[in-house]
């Protein structure tokens, strides 16, 4: 059995047990605080009652602290057992991803689908059935848009740096349950995608603390120790010091009127900050070995200051604000000790301080979690391999086949490289309607991602040179911008010509180009197209119908033949899928034509 399908099954099996014990506990731990209330209630109702205010503040006071106490305790409870079945939820979409069935996943990354990117659309990147959808485990904005980057090769990588993200992946592949750890500490806030660039725009805004706080709070706390302690003593009656309490919410309102907003703002933001803080500690306290997680790591260290301690710091101070609106607790020590004028010092103490530095500490905490998704490849297939990476033109792979079609996918064996003093350049696959061609592509083209990303790629061995991924595969018609089909078509070749032409390393990936046109002119163009993008030092497959094109063979060595068949068992069309030397001899759009009731035994 596959180790990663094992240790998944192994996981939901030990977090279902633990969830039936800890239904257990919560439900006697939901009758002990029932218990408490109505306990507190009648010995509260009894000392009222005797009019002896000493012992009823007491028992009201140490009544609360139980429930308290048992209150947290129950919540811890609670969040185990949530963290239980994220765990279980991780773990199952981890087998389905082993097992190709990760269609159903919500997140498919669908607004970064851009139909004009070289090539993310037609190797399904993003959207329906992608490659996002299949591992991203990210719960973040900054990670998921950090993601989208690596895999739309925002940047193309050197060799150094694709080792080193290879490196990274290994690591953290092993550390599967670390991994999950990030995804269970995010989740459960359920709020790390929403967008913060409010908050990053306070963060980056100066502001000022008048002198006002420094005093008046103070003299506004001492006037509530007195007059608790005159109530206790009982100089002055309970009623005065209710009215101290409201004099004390109306100061706190009026100090802190023109901050409404920050109180506002860092409340919609609570479960963010805390998120953000859960992953940066996880992150800081991990150790890691290779190059790239280190140099990531040191990040959110400046000199003396870490950037996990300023977080720490920043969740204390919006803890105390998530609990604003509500929550009798907090307005019993806001009308108290005016805690909101402290905390919004202390905000603006913070921001002074580590303003500037929140983006940057973020977006290294959204590269580690889009490493942490593409390392789930690294985790689950231990059968595939890490591609090596030359400076020479190559594309090589043994058993190479589609990394997102599971069990369903079909492996071949290719090459494009110099052999006897010869550099194949072009690889021109032929066959029939449905045998494989597009796929093959694809499979390519994927594999190719795969690689540049440092991630294992789906072949027993596969190497390659860096190469601009171009494609020219689905091209259909705009009404909006009245473009048909065949002139779409013609805007993503004349790209892929400019690349060539401005000097950069392309690899392309044409199917059955110039469909849109007549069988003469489809031929001639492909032809003159394939002999300029080989002359501005471009490589790549080109699928076609057209079996013309494969005498180019016989007079550019740097052309090489290849297809796939279909055959018939029982009457019915089959296909094996594996690709094969030399151009197609085989032909099914008769018989596919028949299938759909066409006759051509009747006079047309």
């Amino acid at each position: 059995m596959n180790r990663a399908l094992k240790f998944y099954e192994d996981e939901i099996s030990k977090n279902e047990d633990r969830i039936k014990d800890l239904n257990k506990i919560i439900n006697i731990i939901s009758i002990i605080r029932l218990g408490i209330v109505l306990l507190v209630i009648a010995i509260g109702y009894y000392f009222f009652k005797t009019e002896n205010i000493v012992l009823l503040i007491l028992s009201i006071v140490i009544g609360l602290a139980f429930f308290l106490i048992i209150a947290i305790f129950h919540n811890k409870k609670i969040r185990d057992k949530k963290e239980s079945q994220l765990i279980i939820s991780i773990n199952r979409r981890g087998i389905d991803r082993i097992n190709g069935n990760f269609k159903n996943v919500e997140d498919k990354g669908e607004e970064f689908l851009d139909e004009k990117h070289p090539f993310t659309s037609d190797l399904d990147v993003f959207g329906r059935n992608s490659l996002f959808q299949m591992i991203n485990s990210t719960k973040t904005k900054f990670g998921r848009e950090k993601l989208s980057e690596i895999l739309s090769l925002k940047d193309i990588p050197s060799k150094d740096e694709i080792v080193k993200k290879q490196e990274a992946i290994k690591e953290l592949g092993e550390k599967v349950k670390w991994r999950q750890e990030l995804e269970v500490k995010s989740t459960l806030k359920k709020s790390g995608l929403k967008d913060i660039d409010k908050l990053l725009e306070w963060a980056n805004s100066k502001g000022e603390i008048k002198p006002i706080f420094k005093i008046v709070p103070y003299l506004f706390i001492a006037l509530t120790i007195i007059s608790i302690v005159l109530v206790t003593l009982r100089i002055l009656p309970i009623t005065y010091l209710i009215l101290v309490f409201m004099i004390n919410y109306v100061v706190v309102k009026v100090l802190t009127k023109d901050l409404s907003e920050v109180i506002s703002l860092f409340d919609s933001h609570k479960k963010d900050i805390e998120a953000y803080t859960n992953l940066l500690s996880l992150m800081n306290e991990e150790e890691f070995n290779s190059e790239l997680l280190k140099d990531l790591k040191a990040k959110l260290i400046d000199g003396n200051k870490s950037a996990i301690k300023e977080m720490q710091a920043l969740k204390s101070l919006v803890d105390w604000l998530g609990d604003s609106t509500g929550n009798a607790y907090y307005l019993l020590l806001n009308v108290t000790i005016l805690s909101d004028t402290f905390i919004l010092r202390n905000l603006e103490e913070w921001r002074s301080l580590n303003g500037s530095k929140l983006k940057g500490w973020l977006e290294v905490m959204g590269e580690i979690e889009a490493l942490a998704s593409i390392s789930n490849l690294a985790f689950d297939f231990d059968s595939w391999c890490y591609p090596e990476i030359y400076n020479e033109d190559k594309v090589e792979g043994i058993e190479v086949a589609h990394p997102m079609l599971g069990v369903k996918a079909v492996s071949n064996s290719f090459e494009l490289n110099k052999k006897e003093g010869i550099t194949r350049k072009v690889a021109l696959i032929t066959g029939s309607n449905m045998s494989g061609k597009s796929t093959f592509l694809r499979t390519i083209g994927i594999n190719l991602l795969l690689s540049y990303i440092g991630a294992p790629v789906c072949a027993k061995s596969f190497s390659c040179s860096i190469f601009s991924i171009y494609t020219c595969m689905r091209t259909k018609d705009n009404l909006e911008e009245s473009i048909s089909s065949f002139y779409a078509e013609i805007l993503r070749i004349k790209i892929l010509i400019e690349a060539a032409k401005k000097g950069e390393k392309v690899f392309f990936l044409l199917d059955e180009i110039f469909k849109g046109t007549n069988s003469r002119d489809r031929h001639e163009g492909a032809k003159v197209l394939i002999n300029q993008l080989v002359n501005n030092g471009a490589m790549g497959l080109v699928s076609t119908h057209d079996l013309e094109l494969c005498d180019l063979e016989q007079t550019r060595n740097w052309i090489k033949n290849y297809n796939f068949q279909e055959y018939y068992k029982d009457s019915k069309i089959k296909f094996d899928y594996k690709l094969r030397e030399g151009k197609s001899k085989t032909q099914n759009a008769v018989h596919l034509m028949k299938l759909a009731g066409i006759n051509f035994d009747e006079n047309s």
